[in-house]
């Protein structure tokens, strides 16, 4: 039987921004496993670069009554509830279950109540381990394969593709669903000319599925504004945690790395700097694109080798790999979505309507007129939803620059 928690004094609750967590089920169990539980904390957690959803939710439960306890019950059960703020907007969540860990007693035993958590995932990712893709495309569209994919063999509900060329001939040799979209990622091109494309998922909809580009996400218009506030003020409540626009805390992790951009072959001017020799068996051809400059060996940077089939395709009945257009880029594009490039970590009240792969802008006013450096728009390119026993609830995001949809950090 679903279980809600709910404030006594609703109205003060939502005065004070605290979250509720609505209509908790776990596989439709009620008795005995789901009496006298507590759920003590909530954690999501979204990123550009994982192709999933984690879900993870810490328990308490007293061990003896009721008796007969069994939370192998809980194994492959969905899991539901629905996440609300006032001013932070709701979050359904519909995930399956599929680990059980670091149950312990708690505190030794003489409270007789035990802790652990639970896990659970998107019904996707439980297919995508389930399941082998075997199957060949003739000039199709990297976004065409994407969607039949995801939604064929991953079973994907709700997908959000964004159109990449170019068609191409391509063969899934028994892999996995998500690794064919991986795979796709790497030779999709934004407009003709971008290598950015990520996939990843998030909780929106019901869980959703994201086929899309650094270039794409980065033109977006933000959709929240934060403000640095002094906090401890009395009697401002401006400056305090129900405020959704408030930053309860924030930093600047990297603000530049010249020599990691070097070795991802972009210059001092976010310059893409790579080289890339391609060969044509076919036409017995070889060139070099990309950097030309002379080092310690061919080319400067980065360098790349490849097998090209272009301008004899249509003598092999195949339609052009194309990879004088993606191969150069794709690395430092990617690169620049590396953990220790993340330009602003940032931690605010609970916002139900943050995602990975929104754009949001931070403003720090300076007492003395203007903006202290730091302030401007940002990709949020992982976040994590703390919701905590008796409301109080955050929202953390790691962030990029937007300037990372033209290439540069």
């Amino acid at each position: 039987m679903p279980f809600s928690y709910r404030n006594v004094e609703e109205k003060a609750a939502g005065a004070r921004g605290l979250v509720d967590i609505i209509d908790f089920d776990i596989g439709g169990l009620d008795m005995p496993e789901m009496r006298q539980l507590t759920v003590k904390e909530i954690v999501l957690g979204e990123s550009l670069l994982t192709p999933g959803l984690q879900t993870t939710v810490t328990l308490q439960s007293l061990i003896y009554l009721p008796s007969g306890k069994n939370f192998d019950k809980f194994k492959n059960k969905p899991i539901s509830f629905t996440l609300e703020r006032d001013g932070g907007g709701v979050l359904p969540v519909n995930q399956q279950v599929y680990r059980l860990d670091n149950r312990d007693f708690q505190p030794v035993n003489t409270g007789q109540t035990e802790e652990f958590s639970i896990h659970a995932c998107d019904q996707t990712q439980i297919e995508d381990a389930k399941k082998l893709v075997s199957k060949s495309w003739s000039c199709e569209r990297p976004s065409s394969v994407v969607e039949y994919v995801l939604k064929n063999c991953a079973g994907a509900k709700t997908i959000d593709v964004e159109s990449a060329d170019p068609a191409r001939d391509y063969i899934a040799e028994n892999i996995h669903p998500f690794q064919v979209v991986g795979q796709q990622c790497n030779v999709g091109l934004a407009d003709g000319s971008d290598p950015s494309f990520v996939h990843f998922m998030t909780y929106e909809n019901g869980g959703t599925h994201c086929f899309k580009s650094l270039k794409q996400m980065t033109q977006q218009s933000p959709v929240a504004t934060f403000k640095h506030s002094e906090t401890g003020k009395s009697n401002d409540r401006l400056s305090g945690y129900a405020n959704p626009e408030a930053i309860v805390a924030f930093m600047f992790p990297c603000d530049f790395d010249y020599l990691s951009d070097l070795l991802n072959g972009v210059d001092e001017n976010g310059k893409d700097m790579n080289t890339l020799a391609i060969f044509n068996p076919v036409t017995k051809s070889m060139s070099q694109l990309g950097n030309q400059m002379s080092g310690c060996g061919m080319g400067g940077f980065n360098f790349k080798q490849s097998v090209s089939n272009n301008q004899s395709n249509k003598q092999q009945q195949a339609c052009n790999l194309d990879v004088e257009h993606h191969l150069l880029k794709r690395q430092a594009r990617m690169a620049l979505l590396e953990r220790d490039k993340i330009a602003l970590r940032m931690t605010v009240p609970w916002n139900a309507n943050l995602h990975a792969s929104k754009v949001i802008k931070f403003e720090w006013t300076n007492k003395y007129g203007g903006l202290v450096y730091g302030s401007g728009t940002y990709l949020i390119s992982s976040i994590s939803h703390a919701i905590r026993l008796g409301g109080f609830s955050t929202t953390t995001m790691d962030c990029v620059s937007t300037t990372v949809g033209g290439g540069e950090v």
